[in-house]
């Protein structure tokens, strides 16, 4: 029974002595100081990645837009198939989704230190043609002539290939055996 005595007071001994108070203090100081910069450091990381991933998005957009004209300007101008409208709305929801991601681009360079990014203001298509149609009845108008020229193209369309299969002469299929 005296070794147990005599352990239990060297481990209190051990327990209570200043010097290992301070020895933890230290340590947990210490793993305090190291958790909060790996925080820090992964913080750094991810701003680092959304950075990469906004300046990849835009080389891609940006090489789209150019196929997109360059295909356009290959197709001469033909006629406008009617998708006005989901194109229009397309693009709302692309604008909508850049601004979003421009102010969490614009927060993450701010993080890692970086100069903000002045981007150009944006000239919608549609908003050119408002200007251009002083009122709103105007507008109307405009549009209702174009929905109507493109609806009788269409009919001059059908009607040409109508009278072309009605002209063609039918010619019985003789089987040859």
């Amino acid at each position: 029974m005296d070794r147990v005595k005599s352990q239990a007071a060297v481990v209190s001994q051990l327990l209570f002595d200043p010097k290992t108070a301070g020895a933890y203090k230290d340590a947990l100081t210490l793993t305090g100081k190291i958790i909060k910069e790996v925080a820090l450091l992964v913080w750094l990381v991810i701003c680092s990645v959304l950075v990469f991933a906004a300046w990849f998005s835009d080389t891609a957009i940006g090489a789209g837009r150019s196929t997109r004209e360059w295909w356009q300007a290959q197709q001469q101008g033909e006629a406008v198939d009617g998708n006005q409208a989901a194109a229009a709305t397309g693009q709302a929801l692309l604008d909508v989704s850049q601004n979003g991601a421009n102010f969490l681009l614009d927060k993450a360079r701010e993080q890692l230190g970086l100069d903000k990014i002045e981007r150009p203001a944006k000239t919608a298509p549609a908003a050119a043609s408002s200007a251009k149609a002083a009122t709103p009845k105007a507008a109307a108008s405009t549009a209702t002539d174009k929905v109507a020229a493109v609806t009788k193209e269409t009919k001059k369309t059908v009607a040409k290939e109508t009278s072309i299969t009605k002209d063609a002469p039918e010619t019985p299929v003789t089987e040859k055996h």
